[in-house]
């Protein structure tokens, strides 16, 4: 079965057809690299820290109902994880100057040097994996990274 889309966006006509077995390829691939690349970590921390120790060194200081909303979980569960990273010494909570009720959360030094370990062990396994393509392969991919770019992209616009 073949997807057909097309449209026009930046001014120019678009054309693309596209094969189910294709699109589930590059769906099941892309899902299975993150998955990946996630795993990357020798520290035995959850993906559910990982992305909260990443998310909180994205946008520290945050609220831990900021955090909630922004990784799609319940309250609960965020402070039952932002717990754990306050026991591990990665997170501070403080009280919010704004408002005493409040709290706010930061990255500890211990906690932006993990951050940043892992990050180089995803580093480290990508550049070990990408070191087996050969230059066409090495070459398709750097050519396929703009339009990846654009697909991770919230304001892509749709066609019409």
């Amino acid at each position: 079965m073949t997807t057909t889309t097309s449209g026009s966006f930046d001014g120019v006509k678009h054309e693309h057809a596209i094969r189910r077995e294709d699109l589930t390829r590059l769906r099941m691939t892309l899902g299975r690299l993150g998955r990946v690349l996630r795993q990357q970590n020798d520290d035995g921390l959850s993906y559910a820290l990982i992305s909260l120790l990443f998310n909180i060194g994205r946008n520290q200081p945050v609220s831990a109902g900021d955090l909630a909303a922004s990784e799609g979980v319940s309250p609960p569960s965020v402070t039952r994880s932002l717990n754990r990273l306050i026991e591990l010494g990665f997170v501070s909570r403080t009280a919010d100057p704004a408002d005493r009720r409040a709290a706010l959360i930061e990255l500890t030094p211990s906690g932006a040097r993990e951050r940043e370990q892992v990050l180089k062990s995803r580093e480290v396994w990508l550049e070990d994996h990408l070191g087996r393509l050969d230059d066409a392969e090495m070459g398709s991919l750097l050519n396929a990274l703009p339009a990846l770019e654009r697909l991770c992209d919230p304001e892509l616009p749709r066609r019409a």
